[in-house]
């Protein structure tokens, strides 16, 4: 694929440059597989309903991080790490433009002429929680493969960072994946061209999705389940009364403990294994709303606003 590179002058127009197609870090959303984001609420913020995600710390330290895992790379991978892919740049397809990636770093691999054709990709990333580099995440994939695809790139590394269990740095090659590419492009292009430039919203994900799009119920109205909608009613009933059953054979157990401790603090076995604990709570003071109320209700008047209402699930 051709491409060309867009090397902003700030950060901020790097940022309004991501916003005129679809992204690396878009593509695992709209593949389904982030299990932070949806790409219901994706459509939102790209058709400027909701505003951009906004910064946090986590995001933050990532950036700075980059170079930590990217010099760890290529002190394990004993790669060079290409100057110049490091900052805020784009690669975007010059025929599909919507299709615009950002990588983290560009390496070549010892003896290879530093050119465009010996081109890899490293994705660098930071985590809380333990990544088996046999089983990465699929959000992590999408991302690296959509970013060699567009830049015709066939191969590439993920490096990252972990304090799960313990600060540890791992990383694993990955190969141009052609036929999932092909899936990939197909969902991303259908996404711009379809939900994005004809405004025609995705399907739900989950009921946060649903929520969101219709956060308050129409009077009177009514939906009929169909025969999976049913068979999943049926499914939540029976783990509903299993749960209750639990819940009531937990609070006789725990009731049998109590009485068994009487004035003890701590319930243990004969070998002084800890078993449970029955402790003395500290006192302490709370505001009370209503006795305040029937002294002071004017004072309190001031003080009441409106909580918008929303909408509360039950099952019959």
């Amino acid at each position: 694929m051709a491409y060309k590179v867009i090397r902003p002058k700030t950060h901020e127009e790097w940022l309004e440059q991501r916003s005129y197609g679809i992204g690396s870090s878009e593509a695992g959303t709209i593949m389904g597989v982030n299990k932070f984001d949806t790409p219901y609420k994706l459509w939102r913020r790209k058709t400027g309903i909701d505003g951009p995600v906004p910064g946090n710390e986590a995001m933050e330290l990532g950036h700075h991080m980059e170079d930590a895992v990217a010099t760890m790379f290529a002190s394990k991978a004993g790669v060079e790490i290409l100057e110049s892919s490091k900052g805020d740049w784009l690669a975007v397809d010059t025929k599909h433009p919507h299709r615009r990636v950002s990588p983290d770093r560009i390496f070549y691999y010892p003896g290879e002429d530093h050119t465009k054709k010996n081109h890899h990709i490293l994705e660098c990333k930071t985590t809380s929680v333990a990544v088996d580099p046999d089983d990465i995440p699929a959000y992590w994939y999408c991302q690296i493969q959509y970013q060699m695809g567009v830049m015709g790139v066939k191969s590439g590394a993920l490096g990252w960072i972990t304090s799960s269990p313990r600060l540890h740095f791992d990383c694993v090659e990955v190969e141009f994946n052609e036929p999932f590419f092909k899936a990939l492009i197909e969902a991303i292009d259908n996404f711009w061209n379809v939900n994005i430039q004809q405004g025609i919203a995705p399907e739900d994900q989950n009921s946060d999705d649903t929520l969101l799009r219709c956060p308050k119920a129409e009077d009177g109205e009514i939906a009929e389940a169909d025969q999976a909608v049913l068979e999943d009613y049926n499914g939540l009933k029976q783990i509903a009364a299993s749960i209750k059953a639990l819940e009531e054979t937990k609070e006789v157990l725990e009731d049998n403990l109590k009485k068994a401790m009487g004035s003890a603090e701590t319930l243990v076995t004969a070998s002084g294994t800890v078993l449970a604990q029955w402790k003395n709570t500290k006192e302490s003071q709370r505001f009370n709303p209503k006795a305040f109320q029937a002294a002071n209700p004017t004072e309190y008047a001031k003080y009441i606003e409106t909580i918008p209402g929303g909408r509360r699930f039950t099952v019959k």
